[in-house]
């Protein structure tokens, strides 16, 4: 199955003031209303009827890696993305493999860069226009044509994902699906030769990590799969043999995401409403008096209609 690209990089400019206007007074007067989710409507937002543990998951052993990188050719075929050598996630680089070594040489281990597909993730509440979803299955879904560039998102995200694509002139998010078109399993997974690598329900796939675990004793850091649990759980699960901060994950509880941020995260909808305003505001102010009179022009004509 071909994967075809959905993102709109639209013109700004063919917006006329009016539907500026619109939009400005839409975004302050709808986002507002954003800012009252709570996080337990978060969690059925992509809830549906599909337990945690059937929906679609990923593990990764960073034991097994061996720096290959086929999981990246793999993904930037399946995706379309262009070749580029870059030290991070990018717009058009969506996994991407790195080896942490520590400075005495003793211990290294590679580290598969991606979205973690959080249960609860916190991208999709501080997004407020809606552009990301968690869906029933699973995967965090993107949709570029409800984007506004706001990159609230890439703030959010405690493990740095959505990557902006600067080489676009309208600029729009950019990062991995999970490969939720597919039937046959994620791309990067059937790419792995080595078996770093394994797609399946986020209930088989724990269940092999910690069989993993219990028939190695002491080979996995701290004897645990992160993301089970790690800040409210992850659909992307990793057993390393290092210390889990060393290959750049981030030390969390078991609180989800959006309840570890809470106050900053729903402030996000409010400060974007006020900042549009602000943006209509302004945009008046640069109106010609010729400007005004046909606006109100107009304003009175619909008014007329209405009545």
């Amino acid at each position: 199955m071909t994967k075809t690209n959905n993102t709109c990089n639209t013109c700004i400019s063919d917006l006329t003031r009016r539907d500026f206007l619109k939009v400005a007074g839409a975004v302050a007067g709808g986002l507002t209303a954003t800012g009252a989710l709570t996080n337990s409507a978060l969690a059925s937002s992509g809830g549906g009827d599909i337990p945690l543990e059937d929906q679609k998951a990923m593990l990764y052993d960073a034991t097994y890696c061996v720096g290959c990188r086929e999981c990246e050719l793999a993904c930037k075929e399946d995706n379309q993305l262009k070749e580029e050598d870059v030290d991070d996630l990018s717009g058009h680089t969506f996994t991407l493999i790195k080896l942490y070594q520590s400075e005495d040489g003793s211990e290294e281990s590679f580290r598969k860069y991606q979205c973690m597909h959080c249960v609860e993730p916190a991208c999709v509440i501080s997004c407020p226009v809606g552009a990301l979803e968690k869906t029933a299955n699973g995967p965090v879904l993107y949709e570029s044509l409800k984007c506004i560039g706001c990159r609230y998102c890439m703030q959010a995200c405690p493990y740095g994902v959505p990557a902006y694509d600067w080489s676009e002139a309208y600029p729009l998010i950019a990062k991995c699906d999970l490969c939720y078109d597919r039937q046959d399993g994620t791309a990067c997974a059937l790419a792995c030769s080595p078996g770093a690598l394994i797609s399946g329900t986020r209930g088989e796939l724990l269940e092999i990590a910690k069989e993993r675990i219990a028939a190695n004793p002491g080979k996995y850091h701290e004897d645990r799969v992160f993301g089970e649990h790690d800040g409210g759980g992850t659909s992307f699960l990793i057993l390393s043999g290092v210390a889990f901060e060393n290959i750049g994950l981030p030390p969390l509880t078991e609180e989800s995401i959006p309840e570890q941020g809470h106050t900053a995260t729903k402030a996000v909808p409010y400060i974007f409403g006020g900042a549009a305003g602000l943006m209509a505001l302004a945009y008046r102010a640069t109106m010609s008096s010729e400007e005004r009179a046909q606006i109100q022009e107009e304003y009175s004509k619909e008014e007329g209609e209405t009545a």
